[in-house]
Protein backbone atom coordinates (compact mmCIF):
# COMPACT_ATOMS: atom_id res chain seq x y z
CA UNK A 1 0.00 0.00 0.00
CA UNK A 2 2.40 2.48 1.30
CA UNK A 3 4.87 1.37 -2.02
CA UNK A 4 1.84 2.04 -4.28
CA UNK A 5 1.38 5.25 -2.85
CA UNK A 6 5.31 6.09 -3.43
CA UNK A 7 4.95 5.33 -6.86
CA UNK A 8 1.86 7.31 -7.21
CA UNK A 9 3.79 10.55 -5.94
CA UNK A 10 6.69 9.80 -7.93
CA UNK A 11 4.53 9.67 -10.61
CA UNK A 12 2.96 13.37 -9.79
CA UNK A 13 6.28 14.52 -8.90
CA UNK A 14 7.39 13.46 -12.97
CA UNK A 15 4.05 15.45 -14.26
CA UNK A 16 4.47 18.69 -12.48
CA UNK A 17 7.72 18.77 -13.86
CA UNK A 18 7.06 18.10 -17.32
CA UNK A 19 4.02 20.95 -17.07
CA UNK A 20 6.70 23.27 -15.56
CA UNK A 21 8.81 22.60 -18.46
CA UNK A 22 6.03 23.56 -20.59
CA UNK A 23 4.67 26.38 -18.55
CA UNK A 24 8.67 28.04 -19.82
CA UNK A 25 8.72 26.90 -22.92
CA UNK A 26 5.00 28.49 -23.47
CA UNK A 27 5.92 31.30 -21.65
CA UNK A 28 8.85 32.13 -23.97
CA UNK A 29 6.82 31.30 -27.19
CA UNK A 30 3.89 33.52 -25.84
CA UNK A 31 5.94 36.20 -25.76
CA UNK A 32 8.51 36.21 -29.06
CA UNK A 33 7.17 39.11 -30.94
CA UNK A 34 7.77 41.03 -27.71
CA UNK A 35 10.99 43.55 -28.26
CA UNK A 36 13.09 46.33 -26.36
CA UNK A 37 16.10 47.00 -28.09
CA UNK A 38 15.93 50.83 -26.82
CA UNK A 39 14.66 52.40 -23.68
CA UNK A 40 12.14 55.20 -24.10
CA UNK A 41 9.70 57.35 -21.94
CA UNK A 42 9.54 56.15 -17.87
CA UNK A 43 11.91 53.21 -18.96
CA UNK A 44 14.91 55.67 -19.87
CA UNK A 45 13.92 57.99 -17.10
CA UNK A 46 14.89 55.00 -14.97
CA UNK A 47 17.83 54.41 -16.63
CA UNK A 48 18.97 57.74 -16.08
CA UNK A 49 18.60 57.44 -12.53
CA UNK A 50 20.52 54.74 -12.80
CA UNK A 51 23.52 55.75 -14.35
CA UNK A 52 23.91 58.64 -11.84
CA UNK A 53 23.08 57.38 -8.72
CA UNK A 54 24.40 53.89 -6.27
CA UNK A 55 22.02 51.66 -5.40
CA UNK A 56 21.58 53.35 -1.98
CA UNK A 57 20.78 56.57 -3.97
CA UNK A 58 18.70 54.89 -6.82
CA UNK A 59 16.72 52.78 -3.85
CA UNK A 60 16.13 55.25 -1.25
CA UNK A 61 15.52 58.56 -2.27
CA UNK A 62 14.65 59.97 0.80
CA UNK A 63 12.47 63.42 0.46
CA UNK A 64 13.13 63.65 -3.28
CA UNK A 65 10.79 61.22 -5.12
CA UNK A 66 7.07 61.45 -5.95
CA UNK A 67 6.36 57.73 -5.03
CA UNK A 68 7.88 55.44 -2.50
CA UNK A 69 8.63 52.25 -4.37
CA UNK A 70 11.88 51.04 -2.46
CA UNK A 71 11.38 47.20 -2.73
CA UNK A 72 11.12 47.69 -6.21
CA UNK A 73 13.53 50.18 -6.83
CA UNK A 74 16.40 47.56 -5.27
CA UNK A 75 15.06 44.96 -7.85
CA UNK A 76 14.99 47.25 -10.84
CA UNK A 77 18.77 48.64 -9.75
CA UNK A 78 19.60 44.43 -9.56
CA UNK A 79 18.05 43.68 -13.21
CA UNK A 80 19.37 47.12 -14.75
CA UNK A 81 22.78 45.86 -13.29
CA UNK A 82 22.69 42.40 -14.88
CA UNK A 83 21.32 43.28 -18.57
CA UNK A 84 23.91 46.55 -18.73
CA UNK A 85 24.11 47.82 -22.06
CA UNK A 86 22.40 44.70 -23.84
CA UNK A 87 19.28 45.88 -23.95
CA UNK A 88 17.15 43.36 -25.23
CA UNK A 89 18.12 41.47 -22.35
CA UNK A 90 15.49 43.14 -20.02
CA UNK A 91 12.13 41.14 -22.52
CA UNK A 92 14.22 38.26 -21.19
CA UNK A 93 14.69 38.96 -18.02
CA UNK A 94 11.17 39.77 -17.88
CA UNK A 95 9.53 37.04 -19.45
CA UNK A 96 11.64 34.44 -16.87
CA UNK A 97 10.03 36.49 -14.06
CA UNK A 98 6.38 36.11 -15.66
CA UNK A 99 7.29 32.42 -15.95
CA UNK A 100 8.12 32.34 -11.96
CA UNK A 101 4.82 33.58 -11.44
CA UNK A 102 3.15 31.30 -13.49
CA UNK A 103 4.75 28.22 -11.95
CA UNK A 104 3.82 29.70 -8.35
CA UNK A 105 -0.05 30.05 -9.69
CA UNK A 106 0.82 26.07 -10.65
CA UNK A 107 1.65 25.20 -7.39
CA UNK A 108 -1.60 27.15 -5.81
CA UNK A 109 -4.05 25.84 -8.19
CA UNK A 110 -2.33 22.09 -7.62
CA UNK A 111 -3.32 22.88 -4.45
CA UNK A 112 -6.80 24.25 -4.86
CA UNK A 113 -7.95 21.90 -6.91
CA UNK A 114 -6.49 18.69 -6.92
CA UNK A 115 -5.41 18.52 -10.58
CA UNK A 116 -2.00 18.85 -12.49
CA UNK A 117 -3.96 19.44 -15.54
CA UNK A 118 -6.17 22.37 -14.09
CA UNK A 119 -3.10 23.76 -12.81
CA UNK A 120 -1.34 23.46 -16.02
CA UNK A 121 -4.63 25.69 -17.58
CA UNK A 122 -4.33 28.37 -14.71
CA UNK A 123 -0.45 28.95 -15.49
CA UNK A 124 -1.08 29.15 -19.20
CA UNK A 125 -4.58 31.42 -18.93
CA UNK A 126 -2.05 33.59 -16.87
CA UNK A 127 1.00 33.52 -19.29
CA UNK A 128 -1.28 33.92 -22.63
CA UNK A 129 -3.57 36.66 -21.14
CA UNK A 130 -3.35 40.15 -23.30
CA UNK A 131 -2.72 41.69 -19.58
CA UNK A 132 1.04 40.53 -19.76
CA UNK A 133 1.95 43.41 -22.39
CA UNK A 134 3.24 45.98 -19.92
CA UNK A 135 5.25 43.11 -17.85
CA UNK A 136 7.16 42.06 -20.84
CA UNK A 137 7.21 45.10 -23.42
CA UNK A 138 8.35 47.63 -20.41
CA UNK A 139 11.60 47.78 -18.41
CA UNK A 140 9.51 48.68 -15.65
CA UNK A 141 7.15 45.85 -16.31
CA UNK A 142 9.02 44.04 -13.78
CA UNK A 143 6.88 46.74 -10.96
CA UNK A 144 4.10 45.54 -12.31
CA UNK A 145 5.24 41.56 -12.07
CA UNK A 146 6.35 41.91 -8.76
CA UNK A 147 3.17 43.77 -7.16
CA UNK A 148 1.28 40.66 -8.91
CA UNK A 149 3.39 37.96 -7.79
CA UNK A 150 3.48 39.74 -3.55
CA UNK A 151 -0.40 40.70 -3.84
CA UNK A 152 -0.60 36.71 -4.63
CA UNK A 153 0.90 36.00 -2.16
CA UNK A 154 -0.53 37.85 0.25
CA UNK A 155 -4.11 36.23 -0.83
CA UNK A 156 -2.45 32.59 -0.70
CA UNK A 157 -0.80 33.58 2.78
CA UNK A 158 -4.76 34.42 4.10
CA UNK A 159 -6.16 31.45 2.53
CA UNK A 160 -4.12 29.40 4.15
CA UNK A 161 -4.90 31.30 7.57
CA UNK A 162 -8.69 30.79 7.31
CA UNK A 163 -8.52 27.23 6.18
CA UNK A 164 -5.69 26.13 8.60
CA UNK A 165 -4.74 29.15 11.24
CA UNK A 166 -1.37 29.66 9.34
CA UNK A 167 0.70 32.21 7.43
CA UNK A 168 -1.06 35.36 8.97
CA UNK A 169 1.92 37.07 10.08
CA UNK A 170 3.93 35.55 6.85
CA UNK A 171 0.97 38.05 4.39
CA UNK A 172 1.79 41.06 7.02
CA UNK A 173 5.40 41.17 5.71
CA UNK A 174 4.44 40.06 2.30
CA UNK A 175 2.34 43.13 2.59
CA UNK A 176 4.90 45.47 3.18
CA UNK A 177 6.72 44.36 0.77
CA UNK A 178 4.00 44.99 -1.85
CA UNK A 179 2.97 48.40 -0.53
CA UNK A 180 6.58 49.53 -1.20
CA UNK A 181 6.48 47.63 -4.81
CA UNK A 182 3.36 49.55 -5.78
CA UNK A 183 1.45 51.63 -3.54
CA UNK A 184 -1.77 50.58 -5.23
CA UNK A 185 -2.10 47.72 -3.34
CA UNK A 186 -2.41 49.45 0.00
CA UNK A 187 -5.98 49.04 -0.33
CA UNK A 188 -6.28 45.27 0.72
CA UNK A 189 -5.23 45.97 4.44
CA UNK A 190 -9.02 45.38 4.34
CA UNK A 191 -8.34 41.33 3.54
CA UNK A 192 -6.44 40.73 6.81
CA UNK A 193 -9.69 42.26 8.84
CA UNK A 194 -11.89 39.94 6.58
CA UNK A 195 -9.62 36.52 7.20
CA UNK A 196 -9.93 37.38 11.06
CA UNK A 197 -13.60 37.74 11.18
CA UNK A 198 -13.86 34.50 9.02
CA UNK A 199 -12.32 33.02 11.92
CA UNK A 200 -14.02 34.33 14.62
CA UNK A 201 -17.15 33.57 12.78
CA UNK A 202 -16.18 29.65 12.37
CA UNK A 203 -15.24 29.59 16.38
CA UNK A 204 -18.90 29.95 16.52
CA UNK A 205 -21.22 31.34 19.99
CA UNK A 206 -18.90 29.77 22.72
CA UNK A 207 -16.04 30.25 21.21
CA UNK A 208 -15.58 33.88 19.54
CA UNK A 209 -14.80 36.07 22.39
CA UNK A 210 -11.66 33.52 23.11
CA UNK A 211 -11.16 33.85 19.59
CA UNK A 212 -10.96 37.39 19.88
CA UNK A 213 -8.65 37.40 22.73
CA UNK A 214 -5.99 34.70 21.84
CA UNK A 215 -5.67 36.42 18.93
CA UNK A 216 -5.31 40.66 19.83
CA UNK A 217 -1.94 40.97 18.21
CA UNK A 218 -3.58 39.79 14.77
CA UNK A 219 -6.07 42.84 15.26
CA UNK A 220 -3.87 45.42 16.27
CA UNK A 221 -0.48 44.85 14.14
CA UNK A 222 -2.56 45.47 10.59
CA UNK A 223 -3.26 48.96 11.94
CA UNK A 224 0.49 49.77 13.50
CA UNK A 225 1.44 48.39 9.92
CA UNK A 226 -0.23 50.93 8.07
CA UNK A 227 0.94 53.71 10.16
CA UNK A 228 4.69 52.55 9.79
CA UNK A 229 3.85 52.64 5.87
CA UNK A 230 1.96 55.67 5.80
CA UNK A 231 5.05 57.58 7.67
CA UNK A 232 7.71 55.85 5.67
CA UNK A 233 5.64 56.69 2.51
CA UNK A 234 6.27 60.97 3.88
CA UNK A 235 9.13 60.51 4.64
CA UNK A 236 10.28 59.43 1.01
CA UNK A 237 7.63 61.30 -0.99
CA UNK A 238 6.40 63.92 1.44
CA UNK A 239 2.97 62.93 0.92
CA UNK A 240 1.73 59.63 3.23
CA UNK A 241 -1.43 58.96 0.84
CA UNK A 242 -0.97 57.58 -2.68
CA UNK A 243 -1.28 60.05 -6.09
CA UNK A 244 -3.53 59.22 -9.04
CA UNK A 245 -2.00 57.93 -12.82
CA UNK A 246 -0.25 60.84 -14.86
CA UNK A 247 0.79 63.20 -12.32
CA UNK A 248 -3.00 63.55 -11.18
CA UNK A 249 -4.38 63.74 -7.67
CA UNK A 250 -6.98 60.84 -6.37
CA UNK A 251 -8.44 63.90 -4.73
CA UNK A 252 -8.67 66.05 -7.44
CA UNK A 253 -9.71 63.79 -10.18
CA UNK A 254 -12.07 61.24 -8.63
CA UNK A 255 -15.85 60.75 -9.87
CA UNK A 256 -18.21 57.83 -7.84
CA UNK A 257 -19.30 57.33 -11.68
CA UNK A 258 -16.39 56.93 -12.95
CA UNK A 259 -15.10 54.71 -10.42
CA UNK A 260 -18.59 52.40 -10.69
CA UNK A 261 -17.95 52.36 -14.48
CA UNK A 262 -14.16 51.30 -14.52
CA UNK A 263 -15.19 48.68 -11.70
CA UNK A 264 -17.55 47.26 -14.20
CA UNK A 265 -14.99 47.51 -17.42
CA UNK A 266 -12.56 45.51 -15.37
CA UNK A 267 -14.51 42.69 -14.79
CA UNK A 268 -15.52 42.94 -18.26
CA UNK A 269 -12.28 42.72 -18.89
CA UNK A 270 -11.59 39.77 -17.06
CA UNK A 271 -14.15 37.80 -18.86
CA UNK A 272 -12.60 38.55 -21.76
CA UNK A 273 -14.17 41.83 -22.94
CA UNK A 274 -12.12 44.83 -24.23
CA UNK A 275 -14.16 46.98 -22.29
CA UNK A 276 -11.72 50.11 -22.57
CA UNK A 277 -10.64 52.24 -26.24
CA UNK A 278 -8.49 51.23 -28.47
CA UNK A 279 -5.15 53.16 -26.87
CA UNK A 280 -5.61 51.37 -23.86
CA UNK A 281 -6.95 47.93 -24.63
CA UNK A 282 -5.24 48.01 -28.38
CA UNK A 283 -8.62 46.59 -30.18
CA UNK A 284 -12.19 47.79 -28.40
CA UNK A 285 -15.19 45.42 -27.95
CA UNK A 286 -16.96 47.23 -30.78
CA UNK A 287 -14.06 46.50 -33.32
CA UNK A 288 -13.92 42.86 -32.04
CA UNK A 289 -15.11 40.60 -35.19
CA UNK A 290 -18.07 38.47 -34.60
CA UNK A 291 -16.20 35.26 -34.14
CA UNK A 292 -14.11 36.58 -31.24
CA UNK A 293 -17.17 38.02 -29.60
CA UNK A 294 -18.64 34.33 -29.85
CA UNK A 295 -15.83 32.67 -28.42
CA UNK A 296 -16.02 35.51 -25.44
CA UNK A 297 -19.62 34.40 -24.78
CA UNK A 298 -18.59 30.54 -25.03
CA UNK A 299 -15.90 30.69 -22.43
CA UNK A 300 -18.48 32.73 -19.87
CA UNK A 301 -20.91 30.24 -20.37
CA UNK A 302 -17.92 27.04 -19.53
CA UNK A 303 -17.47 29.34 -16.54
CA UNK A 304 -20.88 29.70 -15.53
CA UNK A 305 -20.99 25.70 -15.99
CA UNK A 306 -18.31 25.13 -13.62
CA UNK A 307 -20.00 28.01 -10.95
CA UNK A 308 -23.27 26.23 -11.22
CA UNK A 309 -21.56 22.18 -11.00
CA UNK A 310 -19.40 23.92 -8.11
CA UNK A 311 -22.27 25.50 -6.32
CA UNK A 312 -24.45 22.22 -6.74
CA UNK A 313 -21.70 19.99 -5.48
CA UNK A 314 -22.26 22.05 -1.95
CA UNK A 315 -25.53 22.11 -1.60
CA UNK A 316 -25.69 18.36 -1.94
CA UNK A 317 -22.82 17.80 -0.13
CA UNK A 318 -24.20 20.11 2.84
CA UNK A 319 -27.59 18.31 2.58
CA UNK A 320 -25.78 15.03 2.80
CA UNK A 321 -23.42 14.76 5.68
CA UNK A 322 -23.73 16.19 9.52
CA UNK A 323 -21.69 18.91 9.15
CA UNK A 324 -23.53 20.66 6.66
CA UNK A 325 -23.76 24.31 7.94
CA UNK A 326 -19.43 23.66 8.30
CA UNK A 327 -19.14 22.98 4.56
CA UNK A 328 -21.13 25.79 3.34
CA UNK A 329 -19.60 28.46 6.26
CA UNK A 330 -16.04 27.08 4.61
CA UNK A 331 -17.43 27.40 1.03
CA UNK A 332 -18.58 31.11 1.52
CA UNK A 333 -15.52 31.93 3.56
CA UNK A 334 -13.45 31.35 1.11
CA UNK A 335 -15.92 32.97 -1.82
CA UNK A 336 -15.51 36.23 0.35
CA UNK A 337 -11.64 35.91 0.28
CA UNK A 338 -11.21 35.33 -3.40
CA UNK A 339 -14.02 38.02 -4.27
CA UNK A 340 -12.97 40.50 -1.56
CA UNK A 341 -9.41 40.48 -2.96
CA UNK A 342 -10.64 40.97 -6.58
CA UNK A 343 -12.68 44.01 -5.50
CA UNK A 344 -10.18 45.49 -3.64
CA UNK A 345 -7.71 45.16 -6.63
CA UNK A 346 -10.50 46.52 -9.13
CA UNK A 347 -11.65 48.94 -6.29
CA UNK A 348 -8.17 50.43 -6.21
CA UNK A 349 -7.53 51.05 -10.00
CA UNK A 350 -10.72 52.15 -10.60
CA UNK A 351 -10.57 55.63 -8.91
CA UNK A 352 -7.91 57.25 -11.41
CA UNK A 353 -8.34 59.03 -14.46
CA UNK A 354 -8.63 55.49 -16.55
CA UNK A 355 -7.97 51.96 -16.51
CA UNK A 356 -5.10 50.11 -17.66
CA UNK A 357 -4.88 46.65 -18.76
CA UNK A 358 -1.93 46.25 -16.99
CA UNK A 359 -3.94 46.32 -13.28
CA UNK A 360 -6.21 43.80 -14.18
CA UNK A 361 -3.70 40.85 -14.14
CA UNK A 362 -3.71 40.70 -10.66
CA UNK A 363 -7.52 40.25 -10.36
CA UNK A 364 -7.75 37.97 -13.39
CA UNK A 365 -4.71 35.57 -11.74
CA UNK A 366 -6.59 35.47 -8.73
CA UNK A 367 -10.15 35.03 -10.49
CA UNK A 368 -8.46 32.16 -12.06
CA UNK A 369 -6.84 30.46 -8.62
CA UNK A 370 -10.94 30.49 -7.47
CA UNK A 371 -11.73 28.74 -10.43
CA UNK A 372 -9.50 26.43 -9.50
CA UNK A 373 -10.37 25.87 -5.62
CA UNK A 374 -14.03 25.36 -7.29
CA UNK A 375 -12.97 22.90 -9.66
CA UNK A 376 -10.97 21.36 -6.26
CA UNK A 377 -14.23 21.26 -4.04
CA UNK A 378 -16.47 19.86 -6.74
CA UNK A 379 -13.45 16.66 -7.22
CA UNK A 380 -13.64 16.20 -3.62
CA UNK A 381 -17.54 16.42 -3.29
CA UNK A 382 -18.48 14.49 -6.81
CA UNK A 383 -18.46 11.23 -6.34
CA UNK A 384 -16.88 9.39 -9.22
CA UNK A 385 -13.88 9.94 -11.17
CA UNK A 386 -15.75 10.93 -14.38
CA UNK A 387 -17.33 13.49 -13.33
CA UNK A 388 -15.06 15.18 -11.60
CA UNK A 389 -12.67 14.87 -14.75
CA UNK A 390 -15.48 16.20 -16.87
CA UNK A 391 -15.44 19.84 -14.80
CA UNK A 392 -11.45 19.43 -14.85
CA UNK A 393 -11.88 19.16 -19.11
CA UNK A 394 -14.07 22.00 -19.09
CA UNK A 395 -11.96 24.15 -17.55
CA UNK A 396 -9.22 22.71 -19.93
CA UNK A 397 -11.47 23.68 -22.68
CA UNK A 398 -12.02 27.07 -21.40
CA UNK A 399 -8.54 27.68 -20.63
CA UNK A 400 -7.79 26.83 -24.60
CA UNK A 401 -10.33 29.09 -25.44
CA UNK A 402 -9.14 31.96 -23.77
CA UNK A 403 -5.81 31.41 -24.97
CA UNK A 404 -7.13 31.49 -28.74
CA UNK A 405 -8.74 34.61 -27.75
CA UNK A 406 -6.04 36.57 -26.12
CA UNK A 407 -3.50 35.56 -28.56
CA UNK A 408 -6.11 37.31 -30.62
CA UNK A 409 -6.20 40.56 -28.50
CA UNK A 410 -2.05 40.24 -28.11
CA UNK A 411 -1.89 41.02 -32.70
CA UNK A 412 -2.96 44.42 -31.66
CA UNK A 413 -0.89 45.36 -28.53
CA UNK A 414 1.01 47.83 -30.71
CA UNK A 415 -2.42 50.27 -30.98
CA UNK A 416 -1.61 50.76 -27.19
CA UNK A 417 -0.57 54.03 -26.20
CA UNK A 418 3.17 53.81 -25.35
CA UNK A 419 3.35 51.09 -28.11
CA UNK A 420 4.23 53.41 -31.07
CA UNK A 421 7.48 55.04 -29.26
CA UNK A 422 8.46 51.54 -28.92
CA UNK A 423 8.45 50.54 -31.71
CA UNK A 424 9.87 54.20 -32.65
CA UNK A 425 13.12 53.25 -30.96
CA UNK A 426 13.46 49.73 -32.05
CA UNK A 427 13.93 50.87 -35.14
CA UNK A 428 15.72 53.89 -33.94
CA UNK A 429 18.48 51.15 -32.72
CA UNK A 430 18.19 48.99 -35.35
CA UNK A 431 19.00 52.04 -38.01
CA UNK A 432 21.97 52.97 -36.20
CA UNK A 433 23.71 50.70 -33.30
CA UNK A 434 22.54 47.27 -35.04
CA UNK A 435 23.44 48.47 -38.61
CA UNK A 436 27.12 49.92 -37.75
CA UNK A 437 27.86 49.04 -34.51
CA UNK A 438 28.70 51.51 -31.27
CA UNK A 439 31.87 51.90 -32.84
CA UNK A 440 30.09 53.27 -36.20
CA UNK A 441 27.89 55.17 -33.58
CA UNK A 442 29.39 56.99 -31.27
CA UNK A 443 30.89 60.17 -31.13
CA UNK A 444 29.28 61.13 -34.54
CA UNK A 445 26.06 63.22 -34.88
CA UNK A 446 23.05 61.42 -35.52
CA UNK A 447 20.60 63.74 -37.62
CA UNK A 448 16.99 63.35 -37.33
CA UNK A 449 15.33 65.10 -39.86
CA UNK A 450 11.46 66.57 -38.49
CA UNK A 451 10.93 65.39 -35.18
CA UNK A 452 7.65 64.52 -35.78
CA UNK A 453 7.59 62.16 -32.84
CA UNK A 454 8.69 64.54 -30.54
CA UNK A 455 11.65 63.49 -29.33
CA UNK A 456 12.50 65.35 -26.31
CA UNK A 457 16.65 66.80 -25.54
CA UNK A 458 16.50 64.78 -22.34
CA UNK A 459 15.78 61.44 -24.60
CA UNK A 460 18.32 62.87 -27.65
CA UNK A 461 20.63 63.25 -25.01
CA UNK A 462 20.20 60.20 -22.97
CA UNK A 463 19.23 57.71 -25.68
CA UNK A 464 22.84 56.12 -26.94
CA UNK A 465 24.31 56.22 -23.47
CA UNK A 466 22.44 53.10 -22.59
CA UNK A 467 24.55 51.07 -25.47
CA UNK A 468 27.69 52.26 -23.92
CA UNK A 469 29.24 49.67 -20.97
CA UNK A 470 30.25 53.19 -20.02
CA UNK A 471 26.52 54.79 -20.02
CA UNK A 472 28.05 57.82 -22.02
CA UNK A 473 28.46 57.34 -25.29
CA UNK A 474 31.41 60.26 -25.41
CA UNK A 475 31.09 62.57 -28.18
CA UNK A 476 27.40 61.46 -29.55
CA UNK A 477 25.41 64.25 -30.40
CA UNK A 478 21.27 63.58 -31.59
CA UNK A 479 20.51 66.55 -33.63
CA UNK A 480 17.16 67.65 -35.30
CA UNK A 481 17.21 68.97 -38.48
CA UNK A 482 13.73 69.86 -40.02
CA UNK A 483 14.78 69.45 -43.74
CA UNK A 484 18.50 68.37 -45.56
CA UNK A 485 19.13 71.77 -46.19
CA UNK A 486 20.31 71.93 -42.41
CA UNK A 487 22.12 68.55 -42.64
CA UNK A 488 26.35 69.16 -43.81
CA UNK A 489 27.22 67.11 -46.56
CA UNK A 490 30.25 67.25 -46.10
CA UNK A 491 30.34 65.81 -42.62
CA UNK A 492 28.56 62.96 -43.55
CA UNK A 493 30.77 61.95 -46.46
CA UNK A 494 33.73 61.99 -44.07
CA UNK A 495 31.95 59.18 -42.31
CA UNK A 496 31.32 61.94 -38.99
CA UNK A 497 27.34 61.87 -39.19
CA UNK A 498 23.99 59.79 -39.85
CA UNK A 499 20.94 60.80 -41.30
CA UNK A 500 17.57 59.39 -40.48
CA UNK A 501 14.09 60.31 -41.84
CA UNK A 502 10.70 59.34 -40.13
CA UNK A 503 8.54 56.79 -41.40
CA UNK A 504 5.49 57.22 -39.63
CA UNK A 505 2.92 55.04 -41.45
CA UNK A 506 5.62 52.33 -40.12
CA UNK A 507 6.35 53.70 -36.72
CA UNK A 508 9.87 54.11 -37.53
CA UNK A 509 13.09 55.62 -39.00
CA UNK A 510 14.87 54.99 -42.24
CA UNK A 511 18.61 55.29 -42.51
CA UNK A 512 19.27 57.66 -45.33
CA UNK A 513 23.18 58.32 -45.09
CA UNK A 514 24.13 56.17 -47.90
CA UNK A 515 21.47 58.24 -50.54
CA UNK A 516 23.64 61.35 -49.13
CA UNK A 517 26.94 60.18 -49.39
CA UNK A 518 25.54 59.10 -53.04
CA UNK A 519 24.59 62.42 -54.12
CA UNK A 520 26.73 64.29 -56.73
Amino acid sequence: MESGKKSSDKLNIIISLIFLALIAAFGFYINRDIVIKGMYMDDLYLWSYFREENILEFAFPLGTAKRCRFIYWLAAYIQMMIAGHHITRFVTINIILNIGVAWLLYYMALKLSKSAVTALAVSASYLSSRFAYYQIGQVIGLMETMALFFAILVLWCLYRYIKEEKSYYAGLFVYFLLVFTHERYISLLPLFYLALIIRVAGAGKPGYKKEIKRNIAKWLIPVAELIVILLLRALFSGRAMPAGTGGTQVTDTFSVRECIGFALSQIAYIFGINAGPEYLSGISWHQTPDSIRKAVYAGIVLIALITAAYITSVMISAAKEKKGNRIIFENISAGLLFTGFIALCIGCSSVTIRVEMRWIYVSYSAALLYAAYMIGEIRGRISGANAAGAVAVIFAAYSILSAGINIFYRGYFYNIYFMPNQLRMNSLTEQTVEKYGTEGVFGKDIYLLENTYEMTDFYAETFFMQFDPEMNAEGTRVIFANSLEEVPVDSVRAGKALVLEEVPSENAYRDITADIMEQK
